[in-house]
């Protein structure tokens, strides 16, 4: 039998942050352990809590970690095509995470708003509504859609359905349902 190989840096990180993803799908916020996260990833709970001292940092870190940086605004000269990109910006993002990220938000919610809450939002649901206001901008500028369509609560509409769905219905979040969101919902409420 050939001894184990002790993994070290990135792949001991990449190891650790699959777990937090894998255990929070598996047992959810509230029941997540640091001893929890250390056997799913195969290590000692010593090598989580020298760079972690607490389950709310390694969760921050391992949020961190799979979502990607702030979308850049799309700028097809469509609208239409500037929300889908934004939307499957925003899906890929969920997979990316699993979805965990949100089922977290949803889970601490009970307590208030918290780190997690913070780099969700910083990283993620806050770029995507500036992305889909700018598209809204941009498109009543072009005069693809009525000049009052441009607000703030026009711009959250699809990133909510997407999120709702990934919270309530879970499954994939198929090109399909996203254009149906952009076709059947977004464009009806934009359009001249």
């Amino acid at each position: 039998m050939t001894p184990a190989t002790r993994r070290r840096g990135g792949d001991l990180e990449t190891a650790i942050f699959d777990a937090v993803f894998e255990q929070l799908e598996a047992v959810g916020y509230h029941r997540l352990t640091m001893e929890g996260i250390a056997t799913a990833a195969r290590t000692g709970k010593a090598a989580l809590y020298r760079r972690w001292s607490s389950k709310d940092a390694l969760i921050t870190d391992a949020l961190k970690h799979v979502l990607p940086e702030p979308p850049a605004p799309p700028s097809t000269g469509k609208v239409r095509e500037d929300m889908l990109a934004t939307l499957v910006c925003l899906r890929d993002t969920l997979i990316a995470c699993r979805g965990a990220a949100f089922k977290v938000l949803k889970e601490e919610s009970e307590e208030g708003k918290g780190i997690l809450h913070e780099v969700v939002h910083l990283r993620m649901s806050k770029p995507v509504k500036e992305v889909m206001y700018q598209s809204l901008e941009q498109a009543a500028e072009r005069g693809e859609i009525r000049p009052e369509a441009v607000t703030r609560q026009i711009a959250k509409v699809g990133p909510a359905v997407v999120v709702y769905q990934n919270l309530t219905e879970g499954g994939p979040i198929t090109d399909a349902y996203l254009e149906s969101v952009v076709d059947e919902v977004l464009m009806p409420i934009v359009r001249p």
